[in-house]
């Protein structure tokens, strides 16, 4: 676990507009700063962030928080991958309880030998031509980190140089050993490094260009890799996947650099055959998105396609498919210019459900009865474990590929998935817009006043309580109870109202507030029937006469 000390240090030495303006452009505008909120449509700048505050807060949708919170939404990572990610940004070391298992210098291990490799791509002609031979530019190759391993002993030199033990390079894969001792992982190979969704470099990947029987490889499962997790250039799409609520996933290392110089920025790729579980994590922090499967037309590609959507579908995540006919993959397609084309495919995909179902289809004579009763078995096998609402859907497309009466189906007949009506899903920003629609600057005031200066809370206290504050009660209950995260933070970013500086202003402006109660109060009087109305407002005019002499 990181320290929590080291954390607080973390955020003493960041500044948060350093941080969001990284990720949006920000203008100062008073004592603040304003953004576009990137956490909801947002058509006007209505998030606002504090220096003095440390604070980020938006108006609109409610979104706020400190730093790190800011880097958990921006990039959907957990708590402590924003935290390292934010250190990553500032440069800053972490500390770590003793309890945390880490390996010593893998960080640095893995760096030396990416630099080594990056260096010695352009020594290497071969490796150079057929990069250029695929499309890769050389752009291309530097935002993606292309690099040459070359004879193992170089690396294992280098190694020597660095005083790295050979046990902590094995324990990350950079080598592996034999009878005859320690070799490197990689020679002879364009490399490609893989780095996790928190942009941290993690391992290899391997292509030859001679004729070795295995085209590509990666890094050996160790402490710090694991492929079936990984994405290939996610660190890179992150941010377009999260504006796009899109993820197109790939087979290859040169389909996600080839689509993103088209301007697919939002492509990956898996490091094995297909989607695994230990993805899901991953996908499944997003609500929104739509996970658009991209494989080859070859029978590797299409089963990997399969066991992917049959993956996807039973986990409630939404997207599609595109099999790219005639052995062609992503990057020869934008390496010929089929830019348009490619769009026109990712556009008019098969559903996941649909494409498993044809799938299944497919696998039978349907010509004869017990193959098609089979088939409808299979399919029978796939619908149960989906939602009563998803399965049904499938039923029309289920009855014509089988030719049965549609009525002859049952795949709805599992538990059913309670659906909201539509007044019912209630976005956050939707939440917003219902709630206080009226802004009293001198409540405001007190209550910056009251979190600002302890001494003028409890002077608050003495002279009014919460009927006092007509407009923003709920924030004023808060305030005292610190146990609103949103209104606290609100109240500090609102710059419609400064905090009172001094006590005889502080008092002016209570007597100001109840001059302001009673006066409500005197017109709510006016208009009822009680028997005592005249007694009573002789009451309030008297109490307001008495306030306004001490103003």
């Amino acid at each position: 676990m990181i320290e929590q000390s080291s954390i607080q240090k973390l955020l003493d030495v960041t500044d948060i507009v350093d941080v969001v303006s990284h990720y949006v452009p920000v203008k100062k505008m008073g004592a603040n700063f304003k953004c576009v909120c990137p956490f909801h449509d947002d058509k006007n700048p209505s998030m606002s962030i504090s220096p003095s505050k440390q604070i980020y807060h938006c108006f609109a949708c409610k979104a706020g928080g400190n730093a790190i919170k800011f880097v958990m939404e921006y990039e959907k990572l957990t708590y402590p991958e924003a935290i390292e990610k934010l250190a990553s940004m500032a440069n800053f070391t972490l500390t770590y309880t003793q309890d945390t298992p880490k390996l010593k210098d893998e960080k640095h291990i893995l760096e030396s030998i990416n630099a080594m490799y990056r260096a010695d791509l352009y020594k290497n002609e071969d490796a150079i031509r057929y990069l250029y031979s695929r499309g890769i530019n050389d752009a291309m190759i530097e935002k993606f980190e292309l690099g040459w391993a070359g004879e193992s002993l170089k690396t294992i030199r280098l190694l020597q140089n660095e005083q790295i033990e050979p046990k902590e390079a094995l324990n990350i894969g950079i080598v592996k050993q034999n009878e005859r001792g320690i070799y490197a992982s990689f020679s002879q190979r364009i490399t490609f490094p893989i780095y996790t969704h928190t942009s941290k470099l993690v391992g290899f990947g391997g292509r030859t260009i001679s004729n070795h029987p295995a085209k590509y490889i990666n890094s050996p499962q160790s402490e710090v890799f694991d492929k079936s997790r990984l994405f290939y250039g996610y660190h890179l799409a992150r941010a377009n996947i999260a504006k796009k609520h899109q993820i197109i996933i790939t087979e290859g290392y040169l389909d996600v650099i080839m689509l993103h110089y088209a301007g697919f920025d939002n492509s990956v790729a898996v490091l094995g055959t297909a989607l695994t579980e230990k993805h899901l994590p991953l996908l499944k922090r997003d609500d929104e998105l739509n996970v658009l499967l991209c494989f080859d037309g070859d029978d590797a590609g299409i089963n990997a396609a399969v066991r992917s959507a049959h993956l996807l579908s039973l986990n409630e995540i939404d997207g599609s498919v595109v099999i790219i006919a005639g052995g062609a993959d992503p990057a020869d397609m934008v390496a010929a210019g089929k830019i348009e084309y490619l769009k026109e495919l990712f556009n008019s995909g098969v559903e996941l459900g649909e494409f498993y179902i044809r799938h299944i289809v497919k696998g039978y004579d349907l010509s004869r009865p017990v193959q098609k009763q089979k088939c409808l078995d299979e399919i029978l096998s796939f619908t149960k474990n989906l939602k009563a609402i998803i399965a049904q859907s499938y039923a029309p497309l289920v009855a014509s590929l089988l030719n049965i009466d549609v009525t002859a189906l049952n795949l709805g007949g599992i538990r059913t998935m309670p659906i909201l009506p539509q007044n019912k899903q209630i976005s956050r920003q939707n939440v917003a817009q219902t709630q206080r629609k009226h802004k009293d600057i001198l409540e405001i005031s007190i209550l910056k006043s009251m979190l600002e200066n302890a001494n003028f809370e409890q002077i608050v206290l003495d002279a009014i309580d919460a009927k006092f504050f007509m407009h923003h009660k709920e924030a004023f209950e808060a305030v005292l109870k610190r146990d609103d995260e949103v209104l606290i933070r609100e109240i500090e970013l609102d710059e419609s109202a400064m905090p009172i500086t001094n006590q005889i202003g502080l008092i002016d402006a209570i007597n100001k507030l109840k001059i302001k109660f009673y006066e409500n109060l005197q017109r709510e009087i006016k208009n009822s029937a009680d028997e005592n109305k005249f007694e009573n407002l002789q009451k309030i005019a008297l109490i307001i006469q008495n306030l306004k002499r001490k103003i």
